[in-house]
Parts: structure tokens; C-alpha cells; sequence
């Protein structure tokens, strides 16, 4: 009895003092414990819709090895989820009860068929086949990668505010999606650009993690980095391969990019794969590659209109390299078409039945669209560095360091793309194998197409100047670079080890952009907002105050309340039915229509506006050179009443009597 009473007794002293203490000495994380369910909830959806994902895209997959099969088998599934995510949205399915019901049944359909072991087996002998390769390379290179992308994981638990485009559309569209339930007939260009990302971007939103959407884009990054690892390997060593994938390191913004809420390295890699599916349809002569590639064509295609060369390449490769006879030729070529056609056409079909145009606004104009917003564009024509030969031949160099780009910040790809280049060029001719020789020449067919693509754009129109537009581009010519780089070895001597020079020097490179986005990490502090310990509120206030403050503002207001944008663009997170001025430009368009601001005002009574919300910021950058609208402008403030301001006094907002 005693051997049982004792232990008893002991461990309902231990329970009560443990009790006692813990009621009166409150752990630290039970008052965050909101924020530690949100952090979890972020790291989940985007983990469970890539886990699903790979399930997904297994179906598609011809027999390859692990590697490729965990590549493309995950970007089709994403690409299935975006479809998906759209359809839902704009039909009113979107809502969390749904989207569990979807994960579920799919978790459990693909654990009875067995498809999740065969995709953990493919996991982890992709992780083992990437330790295996870093036993024959420099120690650091497996720790910088692993330090990049971890970096800019902690960056991406930050709530969206400073990703300007993200809050513009990537996630502003999304968002109206899920409150309509519907399209509607909009003026704002991102409205109605391709949106297989955005559609993604549903799913988190959904959840009301809206920092899970950065997760996903770093997810595209890491699946670009591998692709280029993998088809570095398959031409070259594995030496080439990191190389590759530090070379990507040495750009600046990449990590940038990388945490926030875009798709431009979901176009970078679906161009890379383009090519490569091609390319291994060549190789394999199995038709499955060539229906890869068109889904991948056809997922650049769903990312950006800038894409349109993807496809263009793709056709024409297996045109040529096809062997067999004209049908043969026409029927793969008319396989990879049709599968561009079908994962792309869903967003030209939209834009066709909405506004008349599949690619609208552009070249066709069509619904809602004038002359005078075409020449208000950010890429109105004519105002480019033009025919100007000196300025075309040091756009390059302009280009790398930045001077003009209307978006420096995140458009810095850095300077060891020009300082190998030369080399990358004279080791193609070291190449004699037709295997690898092929796969340069398309990488050089596809980079060099971008880069023409992008200086034409550069030549007509200022507001394409954005270095970023260059990533899809640049990234798979990492390859020869990386080539290039190796083939250094051929001009050491014992004196002068000019490949070791060339190493240190891209180390550096690679540790000085990981040390300053390390500062920027510590500065920011996201894990203490992603846990809760500091409040999303006054964290975004701390990085973008006056956004912060008219998101204050319009809360203020009845959520069902009409709100007319001056001069601010942004419009994700405001809970009223707003229409933002996506090109500073709604009341110049509205003097356009009306002749007069007494008639513009009584056209903004007509149509239901309620308020008025006016950015001087915006409003002193698009009226610089314009007194005559700034006095209109003041004109028709006098017609409305003020209600509230924020407390820099940028935004006012004004009541429409």
C-alpha cells in the first residue's frame, strides 16, 4: 500500500506547487499565443499546398528521376492551385470552410493511393542527392545558400507593406475577388493583367495570412535555383552547379524579391523550364516533355504579359528539332501549343469577354479605356532613351549600376554578370558535346530574346526601365556564367591562380549582399511581428506610417461606404468599397470626360462616391507641372467637407455632400 500512496502523493504536490506557479507566473508565450497560432498557420498553408501540390503534378510527370519529378510536379500543382483559387473566388466558393474541405480530401485520396510515400521517397532522395553534391565543393557555398534562404524566409513572415506592387495588385486583386465574389469593370491595369500568381495568393488570404503569399513567391525562388542547379549537373559537374546558384546569390535584390508578395520569379522559372522541358523532350524523345513545356509555357503565359516570347521559343525548337516527317513536326508542335493554350487561356478569355481585348489594356485599348489613359500609362511611348546609339550600347552598364531605374531598389542584379560574360562566351566554343552545347544555345536564345525584348521596351517607353523585368532573363545564363567561371582554370599559372581571384571576389560579393540583408533582417525584426510580440498595427506603422494612417482612416468609415482615390494607388487592406488611382491620373481622366470640376463632382455623385481620399504626397508628384489641374483640384476640395486626416497630414479624407 505504501509503494502506491507515496508515488501518489508525490505527484499531486508536484501538480499543485506546478499549478500555483505557473496561475501566478504566466509563461511569457501564453500572451502571445494568438500570434505563435498565426506564425503556425502562415508556415502551414504554404507548406500543405506544396506537399498537395507535388501529388498533384505527379500525374503529369513522364519517367525522369527524383529530382525532376519533385521540380515540375510541384510548379504544375501550384499552377493548378492558382486556377483554382480564381475560379473559386470569383464564383463565391472561396472561404475557409471550403478550402480545409479541399486539403483534406485531397490529403486523404493521396494517402489511400499511396501517392504521398512515392512523393516522400522523391523528397528525400533529392535532399540526399544535394548533400551528396556538396561533399566535392568550398564548404561555404551549401552555407550561404542555406543562409540566403533563410534569411529571406524570416524576411517573408513581415506583413505585406512594403512590397509596393503587392499591395497595388498581387494582393489587392486577390483580395477583391474574395469580397465581390465576382469581376467587375475596372480601370486599374493590374486589375486585369494575367493573375495564375494571384490566384495562388487566394488560398492564405483566405486563412488571413496574408505573409504566407511571401512564402509562396520564396518558394518559386527555391525551385528556380534548384531547376538550375539540377540542369548545371546534367551538362557539366556539380562544381557548375553551385556556381550557378551562388552567381544568382551575387544579385542584390534577389532576396528582396524574394520575401514579398510578386511573381517574378514565378515567370523565372517557368521560362527556365520552358526551355529545359524542351530541351529534355529533344534529349528523351518522349512526348510528355513537350506537354511540360507547353504547361510551363502556358504558366508564363498565366504570370506576365512580358512572357509572351516563352512560347514563342518553345514552338519554334520543336519545329526544328523535330526529326520526323511535317505532320509529326505540326502534331508535337500543335501538343506543346495546346498545352500553352490550356493553362493560359482562362486569363485572355476573362479580359476577352470583359473588356473586348484579351490583352487589355494594351494594343487594342477596349471597355472603360480612352486615348487620354493610354497616354497616361507608366509606359507611355516615346518617352524611352530612343534610337540614342551611345546610350543602347551602355545600357548594360546604365543597367547595372542602376542610374535610371525607375525601381532601383529591387531591380539590382549586380556586377558579375557582365564580368563573366565575356568568358561565359568563349567556353561555349570549349563545349563539344551535343548535349551540352544544345542546352547553351537555347539558354543564350531565351536570355538574349528577354534581354532584346527589354531594350526595345527601354528604347520606347521610360516606365520600363526596371531591372527586375531582366531576372527571368538572367538567371538561367548563370549557367555558362558558371561555365565560364571553371573554365577560368585553363589560365592559371603558379604565380597568378586568376580562377581563385575570380572565386574570392563573387565570395565576397555573395557574403557582403548576404551581411547588408542580414541588417535590413535585424532592423525590420519580423519574427517579432509573425509571433506577435509586436503588434501588426504599430510594425507597419514603423515602415510605411501614412499608408498605415489611411488604412486608420477608411476603417473609420462604413464599410459599405463609396471612396474615390487621389493620387494614392494602393488600396490592399482598405475594408471600404474604394477605387484607388492606379496611375495618379483619375482626376486628370475625369477633367478629360466632364470639361470642368463642377461637372466631374456632380459625376461623382452620380455614381454613388460617398468620399474622397487625397494623397498630397501623390498629389504634389503628378501635379508638379500642372498648376491649372492643381487649382481645379482645390476648386473641387471647397465643394467637400473634411473629415479626417491622418497625423503626418499626408492623407485627407473628405465627405462628397
Amino acid at each position: 500500500m505504501k509503494n502506491k500512496i507515496v508515488p501518489i502523493l508525490l505527484l499531486t504536490w508536484l501538480l499543485i506547487l506546478l499549478t500555483l506557479f505557473y496561475i501566478v507566473q504566466k509563461p511569457d508565450f501564453l500572451s502571445i499565443s494568438a500570434g505563435i497560432g498565426n506564425f503556425l498557420l502562415t508556415i502551414l498553408i504554404p507548406t500543405w499546398m506544396i506537399l498537395l501540390s507535388l501529388n498533384i503534378g505527379s500525374y503529369f510527370m513522364p519517367d525522369c528521376d527524383s529530382i525532376e519529378r519533385v521540380i515540375f510536379s510541384s510548379a504544375i500543382g501550384m499552377g493548378i492551385f492558382g486556377l483554382a483559387g480564381f475560379g473559386l473566388a470569383i464564383s463565391g466558393w472561396a472561404n475557409q470552410t471550403t478550402f480545409l474541405l479541399i486539403f483534406i480530401i485531397l490529403t486523404a485520396y493521396f494517402g489511400y493511393t499511396r501517392k504521398l510515400e512515392s512523393v516522400w521517397v522523391d523528397l528525400r532522395q533529392t535532399v540526399i542527392s544535394i548533400k551528396e553534391s556538396t561533399k566535392t565543393i568550398q564548404a561555404w557555398i551549401p552555407v550561404a545558400v542555406g543562409t540566403s534562404i533563410g534569411l529571406a524566409f524570416l524576411m517573408g513572415l513581415a506583413p505585406p507593406i512594403e512590397d509596393f506592387d503587392a499591395m497595388l495588385y498581387h494582393l489587392y486583386v486577390p483580395e477583391l475577388w474574395l469580397r465581390g465574389g465576382g469581376l467587375f469593370l475596372s480601370k486599374a491595369v493590374g486589375y486585369w493583367v494575367p493573375h495564375i500568381v494571384e490566384g495562388i495568393f487566394v488560398f492564405p488570404l483566405v486563412f488571413g495570412v496574408d505573409s504566407a503569399a511571401h512564402l509562396i513567391h520564396l518558394f518559386w525562388l527555391v525551385l528556380t535555383m534548384l531547376l538550375v542547379w539540377h540542369w548545371a549537373g546534367k551538362i557539366s559537374n556539380t562544381s557548375t552547379s553551385w556556381h550557378a546558384v551562388v552567381i544568382m546569390l551575387g544579385m542584390p535584390s534577389l532576396l528582396w524579391l524574394a520575401s514579398w508578395a510578386y511573381n517574378d520569379f514565378t515567370l523565372a522559372f517557368t521560362g527556365t523550364a520552358v526551355i529545359y522541358s524542351v530541351w529534355r523532350w529533344r534529349e528523351t524523345k518522349n512526348i510528355r516533355w513537350a506537354v511540360i513545356g507547353g504547361i510551363m509555357a502556358g504558366l508564363a503565359m498565366g504570370a506576365k504579359y512580358q512572357s509572351f516570347f516563352m512560347p514563342v521559343i518553345g514552338a519554334l525548337l520543336i519545329l526544328i528539332w523535330e526529326r520526323g516527317t511535317f505532320i509529326q513536326r505540326i502534331r508535337t508542335s500543335a501538343i506543346f501549343s495546346a498545352a500553352t493554350i490550356l493553362f493560359a487561356f482562362p486569363w485572355y478569355l476573362r479580359n476577352w469577354l470583359w473588356t473586348g481585348n484579351p490583352v487589355y489594356p494594351f494594343v487594342f485599348g477596349g471597355r472603360g479605356w480612352d486615348s487620354f489613359l493610354s497616354s497616361f500609362q507608366p509606359g507611355i511611348s516615346g518617352t524611352g532613351i530612343g534610337y540614342n546609339l551611345p546610350k543602347i550600347l551602355l545600357l548594360p552598364f546604365t543597367t547595372m549600376l542602376g542610374t535610371q531605374d525607375a525601381n532601383f531598389f529591387d531591380g539590382r542584379f549586380g556586377p558579375f554578370f557582365l564580368i563573366l560574360f565575356p568568358i561565359a562566351v568563349w567556353s561555349f566554343f570549349k563545349v563539344k558535346d551535343d548535349k551540352g552545347r544544345s542546352a547553351l544555345v537555347i539558354i543564350y536564345l531565351l536570355s538574349l530574346t528577354g534581354i532584346a525584348s527589354w531594350t526595345l521596351g527601354v528604347i520606347n517607353i521610360q516606365g520600363l526601365f526596371q531591372s527586375r523585368y531582366l531576372f527571368p532573363s538572367l538567371i538561367p545564363l548563370t549557367i555558362p556564367l558558371a561555365m565560364g567561371l571553371n573554365a577560368l582554370q585553363e589560365f592559371d599559372t603558379p604565380r597568378l591562380k586568376i580562377s581563385f581571384i575570380f572565386r574570392t571576389i563573387l565570395a565576397i560579393t555573395v557574403f557582403i549582399n548576404l551581411f547588408n540583408f542580414s541588417l535590413q533582417t535585424i532592423l525590420r525584426d519580423p519574427l517579432s511581428v509573425a509571433l506577435g510580440m509586436t503588434s501588426r498595427q504599430s510594425y507597419m506603422e514603423s515602415r510605411q506610417q501614412g499608408y498605415t494612417q489611411a488604412l486608420e482612416l477608411i476603417a473609420s468609415i462604413p464599410n459599405e461606404a463609396r471612396v474615390y482615390f487621389l493620387f494614392e494607388p494602393r488600396a490592399y487592406g482598405m475594408q471600404a468599397d474604394v477605387v484607388p488611382d492606379s496611375v495618379l491620373a483619375n482626376f486628370e481622366h475625369d477633367l478629360y470626360i466632364h470639361g470642368t470640376y463642377e461637372k466631374a463632382f456632380d459625376a461623382w455623385k452620380a455614381e454613388g462616391y460617398e468620399y474622397v481620399l487625397i494623397s498630397q504626397t501623390g498629389a504634389d508628384f503628378a501635379l508638379e507641372n500642372k498648376p491649372e489641374i492643381r487649382s481645379q483640384l482645390e476648386q473641387i476640395i471647397g465643394l467637400m467637407r473634411e473629415v479626417g486626416e491622418t497625423r503626418d497630414g499626408d492623407y485627407i479624407l473628405y465627405r462628397i455632400p
